[in-house]
C-alpha cells in the first residue's frame, strides 16, 4: 500500500481527514467505529442507512479510513501519535476516542486478520521425504553434509486439486523449519474456533 503525506499528515495513499472533515465529524462516532470493527471481525457491518444525512461517497470514505486505521493499529504499523496527528482535523478528543476504541478491540482485530489471511492458504495433505549424504561438490572437495529433500502435497482450503512443492535443506535449515512450525502450531492452537 502506498503511503503519502499531504500537508504533513499521514494519509495511507487516500485522501486525509482534511478532505472530508465537514461530513465526517458527525459520522465518526464511537458507535460508527464499533460497527466498522464489527464488520471487520465478521459481524454485522455498518450501514449507510444509519447515517442518511451523510453523503454516500463520504460515508464509504469514512468506513475505509476507519478500516485502514484499525488494520494498521492492529498490526502495530501506527503509533498513537501518528494516529492522533492523522485524525487531528476531527478534533483532539474525537481522534483520541477513535484510537482508544480501536486499541480496546485490538485483540479481536488481530484474530480476524489472522483468520482472513489463513483463508487463502494451502493445507498440507501429504508429504514425502528422503535424506541424502552429499560427499562433495564442484566447489568443495570434502563436503559430508546431510540434505533433506521434502516433497509437500498441498491443496487450497475448500477446493479440489493439489499443488506440489519440493524443498531441499540442510540439517540446520530442517531444525529451523521444525521450530518455526512448532511456533506456528502454538499460535494456531490459541486462536478461537471459527
Amino acid at each position: 500500500m502506498v503511503r503519502t503525506t499531504v500537508s504533513g499528515r499521514f494519509t495511507h495513499g487516500r485522501p486525509g481527514p482534511d478532505d472530508v472533515t465537514a461530513h465526517l465529524v458527525h459520522v465518526l462516532t464511537a458507535k460508527f467505529v464499533h460497527h466498522v470493527i464489527d464488520g471487520m471481525c465478521g459481524g454485522i457491518a455498518v450501514s449507510q442507512e444509519m447515517y442518511k444525512d451523510c453523503p454516500l461517497d463520504k460515508f464509504w470514505l469514512a468506513v475505509q479510513q476507519v478500516k485502514t486505521v484499525a488494520h494498521d493499529i492492529a498490526l502495530g504499523k501506527l503509533s498513537k501519535e501518528k494516529v492522533i496527528s492523522w485524525l487531528l482535523p476531527l478534533g483532539q478528543e474525537k481522534a483520541e476516542q477513535i484510537y482508544e476504541i480501536v486499541m480496546a478491540r485490538k485483540g479481536e482485530l488481530v484474530d480476524a486478520l489472522l483468520r482472513e489471511s489463513l483463508k487463502n492458504t494451502h493445507h498440507l495433505k501429504d508429504f514425502d521425504w528422503n535424506v541424502r549424504l552429499a560427499i562433495a561438490s564442484d566447489k568443495v572437495l570434502d563436503l559430508n553434509e546431510c540434505l533433506l529433500t521434502l516433497h509437500l502435497h498441498t491443496s487450497p482450503k475448500n477446493m479440489k486439486g493439489t499443488k506440489d512443492l519440493c524443498v531441499e535443506m540442510t540439517a540446520t535449515q530442517a531444525d529451523s523449519l521444525l521450530n518455526q512450525l512448532k511456533d506456528a502450531q502454538k499460535v494456531l492452537a490459541e486462536l478461537p474456533p471459527e
